[in-house]
This record gives C-alpha cells, structure tokens and sequence, in this order.
C-alpha cells in the first residue's frame, strides 16, 4: 500500500512538474498566428488576442527622397524592427503610420511634407483609439532620429499627461548602434523582412542635383552632432545622400547580399535590446505609475 501511494505521489509531482514546464516554454514562446499586423486580422481575432495581452507596436516613419530606394524606406526601417519584435512578444504591429514630419530632403519632389504637429494631432487620435479598444502597451518604432522622432517623441509625452497612460518609444537608429549595424543594410534587409526587396529597383543610376550648403549650417549640424543629435535641433534642407549603396545602383546579387547581412543586423539589434524585458518592463512601470505615482503625485502632473 505505502509503495502505491508512493508512486500515486511521484505521479502527481512529474505530472505537476511537466504542467509546470510546459507553462513555462508556453509563457516564453508566443503563439502562432495567422498574421501579426493588426489590419490583416478580422475582428475575432483582435478579440481573441486582447484576451491574452495587450501590446501593440506602431512603426512610425515619413516619405522621403533617398537615393535609389523606394520614397517610404524610413518607415519600411521601422515597420521590419517592429514585425521582428511583435513576433518574439506576442505583440501586434499597427501599420501605415508613414506620413510624418520627413526631416531633411524636403526639397525633393518625391517627399511628402507633414508638419511635426500635424502628425502629432493624428497620432494622438489613433493612440486614444488603441488605448480605448485595449492596448494599454503602445510602443512606437522610428528609424531616423532626425525627422519621426520630432514627432513621436512629443506624442508619448503628451499621451502620458492626457491619459496618465505610460506609452514606449523606440528608435530602430539607436538600438542598431547597439551592435555596430550598417543602417544603409539594415534598410535592405528590412525591405526583405516586410516581402518588399523587389520594390528596390536594380541598376538605377539616380540623377542627384549638386547643391551647395551653407558654412554655418554645416557647423550647426556638426554641433548637433556632437551632442548626439543627427543634424542639429534646427530648420533645414537637404538634398539626397550620394554616399553608400542608397547613392548609386546596385544589381541583383548586390541587392539580395545586402539585404541579407540588413536582416542579420537587424535580428542581433533586437536581440541586444532585449525586447521581451522592454515589453515586461513597460507592463511594470504602468504598474508602479498606477499605484504610486497617480496615487501620490497626480494633482502636481500637467
């Protein structure tokens, strides 16, 4: 009798110790699903997926000439970081938010000019929505820290005094730095990430107009620069960058090598990151705000 309830209790804890694992690899491995950006869901599923989490990724980017890539590259840069991220934190990727202040550039025909503050009104009304449908962690995605960043940095800000929800910004630009990454490949591989590297053209030689540039502009910019700021914090134009692959033509085989070492670096950016503690960090510190913060400070917060 001892020797049956011995195994009955041995029993018991290997099973209980396999729910536990299984629990754990479950917990660590984010489900399958038919796709991860929001618009390609139906209803159900966005219903289903708001009963097990909350997160969602906004890439966020601007139209905007470039070289030989296609007009909207420093979205696509942003939109490919947040696929790969939303993947490994069962999270969802909010896509087309590609028409915000374009930065430098605006002198060619192929930008499309949005005022810093014109896109921050209509990102403030798509974060409201996400926020009311059930996407308390927002985290938006740039890749160029001279032009969306003008934008979103200003929307997380005022979100958080609106709604006293606290919102996450990411710059693809800075987590690459991270690990030494080519941006100009990381744009290759993106391209590649998204199902999009045919749209770079082959053997293109882009005509880009000489201009001249002002001395003190140029030291302005420098100064920026130095103080880790791209171009400066003030108005400018620019003409396309001639330097890199994005300045001349690239064949097939050039295209296709670079996009694969883009998508290499873009994968190791991620990793160093550390995605899945940002996203659990964001769910802590809503905690913290919720319960201390608010609770102690909220009459002296704008």
């Amino acid at each position: 009798m001892r020797q049956l309830i011995r195994s009955i209790a041995f029993s018991l804890t290997l099973g209980i110790l396999l729910l536990t694992l299984a629990g754990s690899v479950a917990a660590q491995t984010p489900p399958q699903m038919r796709t991860r950006y929001f618009t390609a869901l139906t209803n159900f599923e966005v219903e289903n997926y708001l009963q097990r989490n909350d997160l969602i990724y906004i890439p966020v980017g601007m139209v905007q000439a470039h070289g030989v890539l296609p007009v909207d590259c420093a979205y696509v840069a942003a939109e490919a970081f947040a696929l790969k991220m939303a993947e490994q934190t069962d999270g969802l990727v909010f896509p087309n938010m590609q028409f915000t202040y374009p930065g430098d550039g605006v002198i060619g025909r192929g930008t499309v000019q949005v005022s810093p503050s014109e896109g921050l009104a209509y990102m403030k009304a798509i974060a409201r929505s996400l926020l009311r449908q059930g996407f308390k962690r927002q985290i938006y995605v740039t890749s160029n820290d001279a032009a969306a960043p003008q934008t979103v940095s200003t929307l997380v800000l005022e979100f958080f005094y609106e709604t006293r929800n606290p919102v996450l910004y990411l710059d693809a630009d800075i987590i690459s730095r991270m690990v030494n990454a080519d941006f100009t490949k990381i744009l290759f591989g993106a391209y590649s990430i998204v199902g999009r590297l045919d749209d770079i053209p082959v053997n293109l030689t882009p005509e880009i107009p000489e201009i001249g540039m002002d001395e003190g502009l140029r030291k302005l910019q420098a100064v920026g620069a130095s103080t880790g700021a791209q171009n400066g914090t003030i108005g400018f134009f620019q003409t396309e960058d001639k330097a890199g692959p994005t300045g001349k033509a690239v064949t097939a085989e050039q295209r296709e090598a670079l996009a694969k070492e883009g998508v290499a670096m873009i994968e190791a950016a991620i990793k160093a990151a550390d995605i899945k503690k940002v996203a659990q960090s964001l769910r802590d510190h809503q905690r913290f705000t919720r319960e201390y913060i608010i609770p102690r400070f909220d009459s002296l917060l704008p």
